[in-house]
C-alpha cells in the first residue's frame, strides 16, 4: 500500500513540476506588443523565443475544417477503425472490441493578432499546445460491409488496406476539433521571418486566457499538485517503514531469483518456450520442484524442467490439463535454471496461463502433497496424458473381481483386485 501511494504521489508531483517548467517558460520568453514586433521582429532570447497577445484577425486565406467546414485557425481530425475479434484466454473464448487510429489529419492557418498597436502574423501550420480547442464533428459509421472510400460530413477518406489479423471491421469513427477564429490569444513561439512560428525544439503555446490568465492557471495547478503529491509521498513513508514487510520466501509473486526451498508463489507463462527462474542451491540434497495449474476454463498442462549451468536437464516433470507437475532432483550446490512451460505446447491467444511454483525439500520419491502428479524425468512431455491424481484414482469405480475360491486372509488384498 505504501509503495502504491508513493507512486501516485510522485506522479502528481511530476505533473506539478511540469507546470512549474511551463510557468518558467512563459516568464522567460520576451513579451512585446504586437505592433513593436511587427516593426522590429527580433528577440533578445538566444533561441528566438517570443510571446505576445492580441485580438485574432481572420486569415487572408480561409481555413475550413474538413468535416464540418467550419472556419478555423487550426484543426485536427482523428479517424479510427472500429473492430472486433475473438480471443482465447485461460478464462475462455470471448469477443473483444476496440479501435485503432488510422489517421490524424492536421492543418493550421497563418493569421494576425493585434493589441491595437499593429498586427503580427502567427503561423499555426505546425500545430501547438492549445487550450481553446472546440468539438466540431463526431460520427460513427457502423456495419460490416465497406468500400475503399468512406465519408464523414464533407470529408471523403480512402480506407487503407487492412489485414485479416486485425480483426473484423465493424465501423469507423471521425472526431474533429478546431481552434475558432475569435477572441483574444496569447501566443508563445519563435520569431522568424517576420512572424511567430512553432519552435523547432518545443511546441508553440497558445491560450485564450491571455498571458496573465495562463500564468495564474499554471500556478494553481502547480500549487495543488505539489501539495497533493507531497502529502501522498510523505504519508507513504511511514506505511513503507512500519507496514508489514513482504517476505521474499512467502510473497505471492514469484521472484526471478530464488534459493533452496521456495514457498508457494504465483506467476504467469505467456510463451511456449516457458518462464524461467534462476535457482541457487547452497546445500546438496534432494528437492521437488513443483508447478501447479489452477482450475481454469482453459487450463494449463504444466511442465517443469530443471537445468544445470551448462544446460543439462537434471530433472523434468509434466502433467495433464489442470494438473501438478513435479521434477524430482538430486543436486549439488550451484546455480540452476527452473523453467515452467506448457507441456502440450499449447498457448492461448492472450494473457498466458497462470500457475503456482513451489520448491520443496524432499526425498526425491513419491509426491509429498495430495493431488500431485509426478512424471519420470526420462519421459517425454505429455507422456502422462490422462493420469489422474490420487483422489481421482481413489474415487474411481473398482473392476469386477473374478470369483475367488476362498475368502482372502486378513491383512491381504482380495485376489483379483487392481492395485492402486
Amino acid at each position: 500500500m505504501g509503495m502504491i501511494l508513493l507512486v501516485i504521489g510522485l506522479a502528481v508531483l511530476g505533473f506539478g513540476f511540469w507546470n512549474h517548467l511551463k510557468g518558467k517558460r512563459i516568464l522567460a520568453a520576451p513579451f512585446k506588443k504586437t505592433g513593436e514586433l511587427a516593426k522590429n521582429p527580433v528577440s533578445e532570447d538566444p533561441k528566438g523565443a517570443m510571446s505576445t497577445e492580441g485580438a485574432v484577425q481572420a486569415p487572408a486565406k480561409q481555413l475550413l475544417s474538413p468535416c464540418s467546414k467550419t472556419p478555423c485557425l487550426y484543426y485536427e481530425v482523428k479517424i479510427e477503425r472500429l473492430w472486433e475479434k475473438t480471443e482465447t484466454t485461460q478464462d475462455g473464448t470471448k469477443t473483444v472490441k476496440g479501435s485503432t487510429t488510422l489517421d490524424t489529419l492536421k492543418n493550421g492557418a497563418t493569421f494576425g493578432v493585434d493589441d491595437g498597436s499593429g498586427a503580427i502574423e502567427v503561423d499555426f501550420s505546425k500545430g501547438g499546445d492549445f487550450d481553446m480547442m472546440k468539438d466540431g464533428f463526431k460520427k460513427e459509421l457502423n456495419g460490416r460491409s465497406w468500400s475503399s472510400n468512406i465519408k464523414f460530413g464533407e470529408l471523403e477518406y480512402d480506407v487503407p488496406p487492412i489485414g485479416s489479423s486485425d480483426g473484423y471491421t465493424i465501423g469507423f469513427k471521425a472526431t474533429e476539433k478546431y481552434v475558432p477564429v475569435e477572441g483574444n490569444l496569447f501566443v508563445l513561439g519563435k520569431i522568424e521571418g517576420g512572424k511567430i512560428i512553432k519552435p523547432g525544439w518545443r511546441s508553440m503555446m497558445a491560450s485564450s486566457k491571455g498571458r496573465d490568465g495562463l500564468l495564474a492557471s499554471v500556478a494553481k495547478k502547480k500549487k495543488f499538485s505539489f501539495i497533493g503529491g507531497g502529502v501522498s509521498a510523505v504519508a507513504a513513508i511511514p506505511l513503507m517503514i512500519f507496514g508489514p514487510k513482504a517476505d521474499p520466501q512467502t510473497s505471492s509473486s514469484c521472484m526471478s531469483t530464488m534459493s533452496d526451498v521456495r514457498a508457494r508463489c504465483h506467476d504467469n507463462v505467456s510463451s511456449k518456450t516457458g518462464d524461467d527462474f534462476e535457482w541457487t542451491v547452497t546445500k546438496e540434497g534432494k528437492f521437488e520442484v513443483v508447478a501447479i495449474a489452477p482450475n481454469k476454463k482453459i487450463a494449463l498442462a504444466p511442465g517443469v524442467r530443471v537445468e544445470s549451468a551448462d544446460g543439462k536437464v537434471v530433472g523434468e516433470g509434466s502433467a495433464s490439463l489442470g494438473g501438478t507437475a513435479i521434477a524430482h532432483v538430486d543436486v549439488k550446490p550451484g546455480k540452476y535454471k527452473v523453467v515452467v512451460f506448457p507441456a502440450d505446447g499449447y498457448m492461448v491467444d492472450k494473457g498466458g496461463f497462470d500457475y503456482d511454483l513451489e520448491i520443496r525439500s524432499g526425498s526425491g520419491g513419491a509426491p509429498s502433497a495430495a493431488g500431485d502428479t509426478a512424471v519420470d524425468p526420462g519421459l517425454p512431455a505429455g507422456a502422462d496424458e490422462g493420469v489422474k491424481d490420487k483422489e481421482d484414482v481413489a474415487a474411481a469405480p473398482k473392476e469386477e473381481a473374478a470369483p475367488a475360491p476362498a475368502p482372502a486372509k486378513a491383512g491381504k488384498k482380495p485376489a483379483g483386485k487392481k492395485k492402486k
